[in-house]
């Protein structure tokens, strides 16, 4: 499994599985998105699931905060290394 881990305001993790060039929202057994409060929490509930890679994308406010035009910033990645 590929799994992106996409980071959100507020302290919370929304995790993807990467089928292919498309991205699905993981979902818990209500069809909810799994939502995880930190990046290790996420590792610990995908840690027996048969992970391949991993990767944390982070998009920053920081430009618009400082009233900067914010359309060209591109998020930050980083590999995870799970595997």
């Amino acid at each position: 499994m590929n799994l992106l881990i996409e980071s959100f305001e507020g302290g919370i993790y929304l995790a993807y599985q990467i089928v292919g060039e498309q991205k699905q929202l993981i979902k818990d057994n209500h069809q909810h998105p799994m939502k995880f409060l930190s990046v290790n929490q996420a590792h610990d509930h995908f840690s027996n699931q048969g992970v391949a890679s991993a990767i944390l994308i982070h998009n920053s406010a920081y430009d618009e905060m400082c009233g900067e035009h914010c359309g060209h910033t591109q998020p930050l990645e980083i590999d995870l290394k799970w595997c």
